[in-house]
């Protein structure tokens, strides 16, 4: 039995079974009452069941059958299941998704979700700094959602099922209404972060921050050197001021993550950018991928080449390994690294997530790797959708037509959940279930995000194209220049 069910083709036909995927349909429905059957199950788990009807006693059969199967593989104590799993809205939310997917779509590598698992929302598009990377091209505060609006917006990803919202921008300190609106979601219980680049962290607006619901803070830091943080942030004295929110973030009992962009600038000293981020406490080393879009685009050279970022992802490894904080990238690579070092090891298996053991793997492979327009999506400040924060393509405008309609039809958003339809080796690798390559690099680059990632090293012969049309447009620019 144990060895049946490790087998993840097995699985995969129990979940695409009709009779699973009908209970499925049926267990995420609503009620007569208004509730989602499914969540009521379990909240009733390890309860008593006076309460439900003869039908949900029915399903509450063999879904209980399903999650104590899981929980003795997984060595997990039944109280740990109560407190840790289903306790949580925000997880029984995650839980309801996957099943209405699994309904939906059937179990898929990597899996297709019915809305997303994570929404980060571009809050404002005002900033006070003027970073050089800056995907947003952020500063100035540009048109955007009225308050009553934003409200009607998380009523939209409770109605989905959505269990996690970021915050980012620009700048979402900036904007006042950030704390209503965060207080709104948190009522309906989505766990949320913001982005922020930790300036504006008083020690009042980290309380308000966690009075409001909030629950991660992710920090921008890009260098343990004063200096070099202080020219990429576009103002002197920054880092200071961003350590000192990142110790009053801490002090405020706030989940901590520490995020810099990776380029060729700051590349050399990233290790000791980890030792500083751990020494200060964090819960978290997160690092962001360089994409050049909006401002970005002016900086294009600072790009990793793919042996840098095989580099840069075995200094990141090494460090996951140390297993001290939570290390993290948002290069899907990072997945394929991991494999690549342990197959059945330590894996990224999400945005936010690792696991560890044989069932890590099957994991990975139907959560992992680049989840834009599948596990994933942005909005902007005026309510437009986007694969994600990095790549500008409106797929539809919240205010026009139900979320749930832009998730299930954008043509953009379908062919992202398709693999296969992926260019260069991105669409035949062996690791693309876990990976896929990063969409926003394939379209920044190419301008096609279904095109090759030209960071990763199977695909070096398409950095080596950009490499030489790089070089022809600076020589070109040099005869002109020397002819005038």
């Amino acid at each position: 039995m144990h060895r049946a069910f490790m087998n993840p083709n097995r699985v995969r036909k129990f979940l695409n079974s009709r009779v699973v995927r009908y209970l499925f349909r049926w267990a995420t429905s609503v009620d007569r009452q208004g509730q989602v059957r499914l969540e009521k199950i379990l909240l009733y788990y390890g309860k008593s069941k006076k309460g439900l009807s003869w039908m949900e006693l029915l399903t509450f059969f063999w879904i209980y059958l399903a999650i104590e199967v899981l929980r003795v593989l997984l060595h997990w104590k039944r109280e740990y299941l109560i407190r840790e799993i289903f306790g949580p809205r925000n997880i029984r939310r995650a839980t309801i998704n996957l099943a209405r997917s699994v309904a939906e779509y059937g179990a898929t590598q990597p899996q297709k979700f019915a809305s997303p698992l994570l929404v980060v929302w571009n809050f404002t598009n005002a900033c006070n700094l003027k970073c050089k990377h800056c995907y947003q091209d952020a500063g100035r505060k540009t048109r955007q959602l009225t308050l009553k609006e934003r409200l009607m917006v998380i009523d939209e990803l409770d109605r989905n099922f959505v269990p996690t919202l970021a915050f980012s921008g620009g700048e979402p300190l900036c904007d006042p209404e950030l704390f209503e609106v965060a207080s709104y979601a948190a009522k309906k219980e989505i766990y949320l972060s913001v982005a922020t680049n930790g300036t504006l962290l008083s020690e009042d607006v980290c309380k308000r921050l966690c009075d409001c619901g909030v629950s991660y803070i992710e920090i921008s830091l890009e260098s343990a050197d004063p200096e070099f943080h202080d020219q990429f942030r576009g103002i002197p004295g920054l880092w200071k001021r961003t350590v000192t929110g990142i110790e009053n973030a801490l002090k405020a009992g706030l989940l901590v993550g520490v995020a810099p962009t990776i380029t060729r600038r700051n590349f050399s000293e990233l290790l000791r950018l980890y030792e500083f981020a751990r020494s200060l406490g964090v819960h978290r080393f997160y690092v962001f991928n360089f994409i050049p879009t909006g401002r970005g685009k002016d900086i294009l050279q600072w790009d990793l080449s793919p042996e840098e970022r095989e580099e840069m992802l075995d200094i990141l490894y090494d460090c996951l390994m140390q297993k001290e904080i939570a290390v993290f990238s948002t290069s899907p690579q990072f997945g394929r690294k991991c494999l690549e070092k342990n197959p059945e090891g330590l894996v990224i298996t999400g945005h936010y997530s690792s696991a560890e053991g044989k069932l890590a793997r099957v994991g990975a492979e139907y959560v992992g790797g680049c989840g834009a327009g599948r596990a994933y999506c942005a909005f902007q400040p005026d309510g437009t959708v986007t694969p994600c924060v990095f790549m500008p393509i409106a797929v539809g405008k919240l205010l026009e037509r139900p979320f749930k309609e832009i998730w299930d039809t954008s043509p953009v958003l379908v062919a992202l959940r398709e693999r296969s339809l992926f260019k260069g080796n991105c669409g035949v690798c062996d690791y693309r279930a876990v990976c896929g390559g990063c969409r926003a690099r394939a379209y920044a680059y190419f301008g096609d995000y279904l095109g090759p990632d030209p960071g990763c090293k199977f695909n070096a012969s398409y950095w080596q194209e950009i490499v030489r049309d790089s070089e022809k447009r600076e020589t070109n620019m040099q005869s002109v220049a020397a002819c005038k």
